[in-house]
């Protein structure tokens, strides 16, 4: 059965789904087809979901407000009277142990794209979050080198900053978009994209249906590569499948509250989860993202316990007066690393009638909103209300390589670029006497 549309969305994760939600909202006929029964089965369930604005380039400072704005007004953004999601703003601190002089810098940037960003002192962090040490000094978990703390000068903190929770967000985008006319097709493979005379006619799926479309527009995450080549695009980019690692702990209420944290001197990030009465750990190591997927549908989704003992043990470090008792758990999921500069490739291909939004390299949460609205203003030439100015060129698929720094650093990654590079922690081939101590209760500031 042959179905028409004026744009067909491959990937009804959060960025096709925002894509599929603002065209749908200026009148496009929009279907957006996705493999999984679900919302959210691919990188959008594994996602960390953290709102921060804090990147190199203004442009992609200005997309992450954008984002922000739109999960921060989340009922308003979506037209949904009752939405599952919306942006808890517990704000995020950037623990990285920078200078007065680089933290005050970089508030002033963020300030001047309307950002709420201030420079904490040691005591002013302690007063907001009192569970947390305000170490600079880096921590080296194999135990060969002895620790002493070291107070921070000057912390980063977004005070809107936070996280949502990234299922119950591709959910409302999809209720969004169906209550604007647009369709959302789950269980729905992608086996074939479809070409006429004039290039990309639309595409074909395993169940025999076929959608015609003017437009085609590849949002498949993980899959990108697939379709792409079915579509005979070559973006001279290299999209990586990567399996990122995070863990969940039990957050004792008596803690108090945390922020979304960065924390550069243990390697790790992490968040509130569960209305707060958990912790998600992740890493901000480029070595924890080097392994790369090469079938996105067969992956361990469980993270490895080597990992899960060495973050665990780093956030003990951060979090002296946590007990080290309650069980964890985690997931692994994938994120698209574009590995030439980790920015994403947005719009057309070469391939007449073919587009792209892939490569988001973990930062396709918080971007999402904007990259939806970026696409669909190209699209319908029409702008509204929640739309970014960043034009769509910015990631185009033949701009040159974004320049990133590697002291920049999802949480880490990119205040612009790769995650951060600094002091490795890599555990010894004798048991790392940090987790040694985390077992046994005595691990101390």
């Amino acid at each position: 059965m042959s179905h028409r549309a004026d744009v067909v969305v491959v990937g009804a994760g959060i960025v096709g789904a925002s894509i599929a939600y603002q065209l749908a909202r200026r009148g496009v006929a929009v279907i957006a087809v996705d493999k999984g029964k679900g919302p959210a089965e691919g990188s959008t369930g594994a996602s960390s979901s953290i709102c921060r604005c804090r990147y190199t380039h203004p442009e992609v400072v200005r997309l992450a407000f954008h984002g922000q704005s739109a999960y921060g007004n989340w009922a308003e953004f979506t037209g949904l009277d009752s939405p599952r999601s919306g942006l808890h703003s517990v704000g995020v601190l950037w623990m990285m142990g920078e200078s007065p002089a680089k933290v005050d810098a970089d508030v002033e940037k963020l300030r001047t794209a309307e950002v709420a960003a201030e420079s904490l002192g040691p005591g002013e962090v302690n007063e907001l979050f009192p569970a947390l040490s305000t170490c600079a000094e880096p921590f080296d978990l194999s135990g060969e080198t002895e620790h002493v703390c070291r107070p921070g000068e000057a912390f980063l903190f977004e005070s809107r900053g936070g996280y949502a929770d990234p299922v119950s967000a591709n959910q409302d985008l999809v209720d969004a978009t169906r209550a604007r006319g647009g369709e959302v097709w789950f269980d729905s493979r992608v086996v074939d994209v479809t070409k006429g005379p004039g290039g990309v006619s639309g595409v074909a799926l395993a169940d025999g249906e076929e959608i015609s479309a003017g437009l085609v527009i590849n949002a498949a995450g993980p899959w990108c590569n697939r379709l792409n080549t079915l579509a005979g695009a070559d973006l001279s980019w290299t999209l990586a499948p990567t399996r990122v690692q995070t863990v969940y702990r039990p957050w004792p209420a008596e803690l108090g509250p945390l922020p979304a944290t960065a924390d550069s001197s243990t390697g790790i990030y992490f968040r509130p989860e569960s209305g707060g009465s958990q912790v998600l750990v992740g890493s901000v190591l480029a070595e924890d993202e080097e392994e790369v997927v090469d079938d996105p549908d067969h992956f361990k989704r469980v993270p490895d316990a080597g990992f899960s003992e060495m973050k665990l043990a780093a956030f003990h470090h951060r979090v002296p007066g946590l007990e080290p008792r309650g069980m964890p758990t985690g997931i692994a999921g994938l994120y698209t690393i574009n590995r030439e500069d980790v920015h994403p490739v947005v719009g057309p291909t070469g391939v007449e009638g073919f587009w792209v939004a892939n490569g988001f390299s973990g930062h396709g949460f918080k971007l999402a909103p904007a990259i939806g609205s970026m696409i669909a203003q190209e699209v319908s030439g029409e702008s509204g209300e929640f739309d970014t100015d960043v034009p769509m060129s910015f990631f185009a698929v033949d701009r040159p390589r974004i320049r990133f720094r590697t002291s920049d650093s999802p949480l880490t990654r990119n205040v612009s670029g790769s995650r951060y590079h600094g002091p490795v922690h890599r555990r010894s081939d004798r048991t790392c006497s940090a987790i040694s101590s985390l077992r046994s209760g005595r691990i101390s500031r």
